[in-house]
């Protein structure tokens, strides 16, 4: 996943072949770290989901949209161990973000 921030007006695209749930992360991510006192006024977001050839469903983007978001906005130190993911779904309520969501890390074993 990859994130990019400009100033602009305010938007979140999604690219890489999102299906309607995935689109929809862009409300749930904007709400979520809103309610946590991030602004995101002024900014234009692009999210770009890898591969680009497969399409994404559902709603387990959300926790990575929102770390790489906030990574990129710089507002979150990347302490993040190589070869790691997060799939979670947010919740829209800021008590919400980081103790209600779903977080699973893997390291394949085929990966060094």
């Amino acid at each position: 996943m990859e994130v990019k921030v400009m100033i602009g007006v305010d938007s979140i695209v999604i690219v890489g072949l999102p299906d309607a749930s995935v689109k929809e992360s862009k409300e749930r991510v904007a709400a979520a770290l809103h309610s946590q006192g991030y602004s995101l006024s002024s900014q234009k977001i692009i999210i770009h989901l890898s591969p680009a050839e497969l399409k994404k469903s559902g709603p387990l983007f959300d926790l990575a949209m929102a770390i790489s978001l906030l990574v990129s906005l710089k507002e979150l130190k990347p302490i993040i161990p190589e070869h790691t993911g997060s799939i979670g779904s947010l919740w829209m309520a800021g008590s919400s973000l980081w103790r209600e969501c779903s977080r699973l890390y893997w390291q394949p074993k085929n990966w060094a």
